[in-house]
């Protein structure tokens, strides 16, 4: 059987197995490399047009043309290390697309109507396109890490990314971290339980985190009745009380401002006549902070447009956030009165 008969029949299976899936989109498949076992059966091992360079899809073909994918990660991740480790290294010529790095260019995000998805369009390091849509994009402050996780239309698989500091290409996040993976497995366990927010896209995301002339703004009542408005500087997220404090400047007057209460989960603010005797008293506490070990106080601070993986976390397992209570995406800039 010539790799083209191969690949016609793989094309075929993988087209079929794409109507199991929401978007119900095919991919085209390219066979970097097949190997016949002794009983006969064609393995053979395959990179499609909807997935990075990671683990391959593996396809058999038995000695009557019949084609299984076998779809277990496992397996999979067993195939592609013996392609890399055994098979690689001994051959003269290796498909371009085996050499790409784990880097991948943001050409374009494209909103779709099914499940308010979003498709992102990808090149590879070697100009390969790829075409996947994305599941969540989320920033955690205390990892410094804005995670992006895409799937592959037309298998399901799934992968998580990094953005990279220029905003404009994906990281495949591959290795096992100790520290990363904590954070990963919080953000995981979240998203399966409905309770994890989203930029709007990756884009959207990158603008808040990173301009800083994007700004929330509340207009507040003075004590003359006037209309006073105030622009976000940054937050302090105060571990013991589980609180978020968000530092507001006065429009015009950067030397004057308040403090407000930021609920992360309905992005609400609230004024100090309304605190908790606990919200009180850490506020002198961590003023104090600012001023004696401004290193420690730094930690605790991050953009007005950032969600608090841990604050999140810790409400999810005592009981307090629910999927009713369905958790808003992190507040755009607009006016709030």
């Amino acid at each position: 059987m010539t790799e083209e008969e191969m690949l016609s029949k793989i094309q075929a299976a993988a087209d079929k197995t794409a109507q199991n899936f929401a978007f119900k989109r095919t991919a085209k498949l390219d066979l970097i490399y097949s190997e016949t076992r002794a009983d006969g059966v064609i393995e053979c091992y395959c990179l499609g047009s909807d997935m990075p360079l990671l683990v391959y899809r593996i396809f058999e073909i038995d000695a009557e043309g019949n084609v299984t994918e076998k779809s277990d990660v496992q397996n999979a991740s067993e195939k592609t290390r013996h392609y890399n480790q055994d098979v690689r290294p001994g051959l003269k010529l290796i498909p371009p697309a085996v050499t790409e790095s784990n880097e991948y260019e943001i050409l374009v995000e494209n909103k779709l109507e099914t499940n308010n998805a979003v498709e992102v369009k990808l090149k590879s390091s070697i100009g390969r396109d790829i075409t996947m849509v994305e599941i969540y994009r989320y920033f955690d402050y205390v990892s410094k890490v804005y995670f992006v996780s895409c799937v592959s239309v037309s298998f399901g698989g799934q992968y998580l990314f990094s953005v990279a500091p220029d905003n404009k290409h994906l990281r495949l996040i591959v290795g096992n971290n100790p520290e990363l993976r904590a954070r990963i497995d919080m953000i995981t366990e979240l998203l399966q339980a409905r309770l994890l927010p989203s930029y709007q896209t990756i884009a959207a995301g990158a603008q808040l985190l990173s301009d800083k002339n994007v700004k929330a703004h509340v207009t507040l009542n003075g004590q003359n009745g006037e209309k006073i408005n105030y622009d976000s500087t940054f937050c302090y997220d105060d571990p013991e009380t589980q609180t978020r404090f968000a530092f507001f400047a006065k429009s015009g007057n950067e030397k004057e401002g308040i403090i407000l209460v930021q609920d992360i989960f309905t992005q609400k603010l609230t004024m100090s006549n309304t605190w908790t005797e606990e919200q009180k008293a850490a506020v002198d506490k961590f003023k104090a902070l600012m001023k004696e070990n401004p290193e420690e106080f730094n930690k605790h601070t991050c953009s007005f447009f950032t969600d608090d993986l841990d604050f999140r976390y810790a409400a999810y397992k005592a009981g307090k956030l629910t999927p009713e209570a369905q958790p808003q995406a992190p507040a755009e800039p607009t006016e709030a009165k």
